[in-house]
């Protein structure tokens, strides 16, 4: 039995407090040695979120898999933290005759036993429920700040500017604001954002940044709420 290690790290804040890929390797690299499995490959993605879809890393491994291998992973999360991305990599490495294993986190038992498999699909549903409820915790954060004048990307949201003097805050933009309100007026009437979008068309009310109105500049600007 070979081990492909594949390994994979999302940089976030608190990103020294996370296993880099080095440091995964290095745990896969333990575990196989005590488990007698000679390393075939390594293959990482750095900078994927547990949801991308795009890991020409995860691809390499499974690509590298030949049977009676094992995918070796610090964590069974760093696949992937979306059930159906799991259970699609779980197919390709059982039609290669491979098998999953993980140094940390995972329940030992055989592969086919469907008590086993049971226990690892609860595991994946919680990993996914995890990610959602951390997106979620995010966005309510980085809304709450928003609506502080605290600048949260690169560019002001519509309705503001970036205040000149200190350049992580935001101060209102009175035109741009004029037609928020609009919009938002619009919208407590029951207008969806396909008529609002009409009537800013008619009534040619306020500017888009990037010259025209379109469904998503409608809401995020209901969404946000600033």
């Amino acid at each position: 039995m070979t081990a492909i290690i594949y390994t994979r790290f999302s940089p976030r804040r608190n990103a020294d407090k996370s296993e880099s890929c080095e440091t995964q390797e290095a745990l896969c690299r333990a575990h196989a040695e005590a488990q007698g499995w000679p390393v075939g490959s390594v293959h990482a993605d750095r900078g994927k979120r547990g949801k991308d879809a795009d890991r020409p890393g995860l691809a390499s491994a499974l690509a590298a898999l030949r049977r009676g291998d094992v995918l070796l992973v610090y964590k069974r999360d760093r696949i992937a933290r979306q059930v159906l991305t799991i259970e699609l990599t779980k197919r390709q490495v059982k039609a290669a005759g491979a098998t999953i294993a993980a140094v940390s986190g995972d329940i030992a038992g055989d592969d086919n036993d469907p008590t086993v498999i049971f226990v690892r699909q609860v595991m994946d549903a919680v990993a996914e429920l995890e990610r959602k409820q951390i997106a979620v915790r995010t966005s309510d954060a980085m809304l709450q700040l928003q609506r502080q004048g605290r600048r949260m990307g690169r560019y002001a949201p519509y309705g503001w500017r970036i205040d000149p003097e200190d350049s992580t805050m935001l101060l209102p933009a009175p035109s741009e604001q004029a037609t928020v309100l609009w919009i938002r007026d619009l919208a407590s009437q029951g207008l969806g954002i396909a008529d609002i979008l009409h009537r800013l068309s008619a009534e040619a009310r306020g500017s888009a940044r990037s010259g025209s109105w379109s469904y998503n500049a409608v809401k995020r600007i209901l969404v946000r709420e600033m």
